[in-house]
């Protein structure tokens, strides 16, 4: 196994804070991070080009992730997968949209908001179509999540 890197993303938005708060989560000392596990599961997962066509992510994608979290089209805050507490945004940019998902870390250690996946499907979304990706195979609960449409700016 290699080193363990970690990358500050930065604070979350206040927007994110108040709908964690709407649910019964206190996101305002946490901070957005990633790691270079991220990008080896995202591009190993979704970075190849025979698999997945001009959906593959680029190494390039992952430059978008702190405009995805701050501003995403669409937001689902708290859900759960395999006992992980989840957020998972999406963000439309150049007719495909991105999907980012990030794990709730509340340990004693670790108290962070960590990437786990990013990738791309080439076509917008609706915040239903977006609902029916994370939940699919029905591996993620989100009935206690807190699902948010922006239009790109979840302030207001």
């Amino acid at each position: 196994m290699g080193q363990f890197d970690k990358t500050i993303i930065g604070k979350p938005e206040q927007w994110l804070i108040e709908a964690a708060a709407d649910i019964g989560l206190d996101f305002s000392k946490l901070i957005h991070e990633m790691t270079n596990e991220l990008i080896s599961h995202s591009m190993k997962r979704h970075g190849d080009p025979k698999t997945h066509g001009t959906a593959a992510i680029v190494m390039t994608d992952f430059k978008r992730i702190p405009g995805i979290i701050k501003e995403p089209d669409y937001a689902i805050i708290g859900g759960i997968r395999k006992d992980t507490l989840l957020n998972a945004y999406a963000k439309s940019c150049d007719g495909a949209t991105f999907l980012y998902f990030e794990e709730v870390l509340q340990g004693r250690k670790n108290k962070a908001l960590r990437g786990k996946t990013l990738y791309r499907v080439n076509k917008p979304l609706t915040l239903a179509g977006f609902i029916k990706i994370v939940t699919m195979n029905k591996k993620t609960d989100i009935s206690g999540a807190k699902k948010i449409a922006t239009g790109g700016h979840p302030g207001g």
